[in-house]
């Protein structure tokens, strides 16, 4: 059996809560694990609603096979051990497919958007990439995140700063623009659309440096629920080969 990397799989993979279809007639009902502080894919409105790009995917995807969401927000830094517990069914979050999770703990969808990571450092910032990576400096991540695992990578490899953790891209972001990070690590796909909707920023901070090269997103399920991923495969793909794609890339900013 593969995973969604193309990857063959030598663990067992056992009977799970959506690894066949459901008995006709009964309630499918999905829990939707989420980043509360994730915009514009995942985030909670004022309202006290889940809202962004992946909320609507998933809607999408429910409404068409007659299932029922209910979403619940959860801690990055522990939302993959939620999803291994049963305490949630997927995670549609802005999740980035990689080696680690898809050949262990959770298997993914196929892609649906692909970013780049970006070290960002405010307007005024002079110094080079690698005075930056030396300055002892903290610099600011998610954590739990794909950037907090490029800090660590730079750190293996012999830089000298230091790791700010903190909860969200946007917490990040406000550490760097209060001078408590001499820079922080994001990405294209937080970035891009944040500072679309919010202009004023675009003076105050710049680009330094990306990071690796493009990856991609992708809805995460348990290995086990075979029938639960093969569904949203294959809405997935109706949607993304439909005009509707684009007019949420566009709503989200993320065209």
């Amino acid at each position: 059996m593969r995973n969604y990397l193309g990857e063959t799989s030598k663990a067992t993979i056992f009977r799970g809560k959506f690894s066949e279809p459901p008995p006709p007639g009964k309630e499918v009902v999905i829990v939707l694990g989420f980043d509360a502080s994730y915009p514009p894919f995942t985030s909670i409105n004022e309202a006290g609603e889940a809202e962004g790009f992946d909320i609507d995917v998933m809607k999408w995807i429910a409404k068409k096979y007659g299932w029922r969401l209910v979403f619940k927000p959860w801690d990055w830094s522990t939302i993959v051990t939620a999803l291994e517990n049963g305490d949630i069914d997927v995670i549609a979050s802005g999740m980035t497919i990689t080696p680690e999770r898809a050949s262990r703990k959770i298997w993914f969808s196929i892609p649906y958007y692909s970013y780049i990571h970006e070290i960002v450092v405010r307007a005024d910032e002079n110094r080079s990439l690698e005075e930056i990576l030396n300055s002892g400096q903290p610099i600011a991540v998610q954590i739990g995140s794909t950037a907090e695992k490029w800090a660590d990578k730079l750190l293996k490899e012999g830089y000298r700063f230091k790791k700010l953790c903190l909860g969200s891209y946007v917490e990040a972001l406000e550490a760097l623009l209060d001078e408590r990070a001499v820079a922080y690590i994001t990405d294209s796909a937080f970035l891009n659309p944040h500072l679309s909707k919010n202009p004023e920023l675009k003076t105050k901070i710049k680009v330094l440096a990306t990071l690796g090269a493009p990856e991609t997103y992708g809805i995460a399920t348990r290995p086990e629920d075979v029938w639960l991923r093969e569904k949203i495969n294959e809405a997935l793909s109706e949607l993304m080969n439909s005009p509707e794609w684009n007019e949420l890339l566009k709503k989200w900013h993320l065209d």
